[in-house]
């Protein structure tokens, strides 16, 4: 069984800093890292000895601990492809045909939520060209009616 040596108080804010510089970086890296610098200074004290001049030689030999974060390899990000299919879009396309008169508004939206590159763009594009064929076709409906009460 390992032990863990108590460390100088330098020593556990070092190792408590590198924990916190490895926040961003893959979990169980980021334990494998603190670890191996954990042990490094454990043999580095054994050898040099625990004296204030020592424990700082050893932090010094191992170095500002953003250097070792930097080496870190970060966590993914992740991958968003712009395929993803949300209920607010089918919702917009399926308005913009079964409810006519919303057409205008759905028209509006989708190309908000299209210019502010969200949701799903096929149907985005889709909500856009049914909401327009179907208001400029209603008001082309109305046009007619009004023309034909005049006859």
């Amino acid at each position: 069984m390992t032990t863990t040596p108590d460390f100088p108080t330098l020593v556990e804010a070092y190792l408590a800093d590198l924990d916190r510089a490895l926040a961003a970086a893959d979990p169980r890296e980021r334990a494998e890292t603190v670890a191996a610098v954990r042990e490094h200074a454990a043999e580095s004290l054994a050898q040099h000895g625990t004296d204030d001049e020592s424990v700082r030689r050893v932090l010094d030999e191992l170095g500002p601990v953003e250097a070792i974060a930097a080496e870190a390899t970060p966590v993914p990000a992740p991958v968003t492809t712009g395929r993803k299919t949300e209920a607010t879009d089918a919702v917009l396309a399926v308005l913009a045909v079964v409810l006519w008169p919303l057409a205008p508004v759905t028209l509006v939206w989708a190309i908000m939520r299209l210019r502010a590159g969200v949701g799903n763009r096929a149907l985005q594009w889709l909500t856009i060209a049914l909401s327009a064929v179907t208001t400029f076709g209603g008001i082309v409906l109305l046009v007619l009616h009004a023309i034909s009460r005049f006859e």
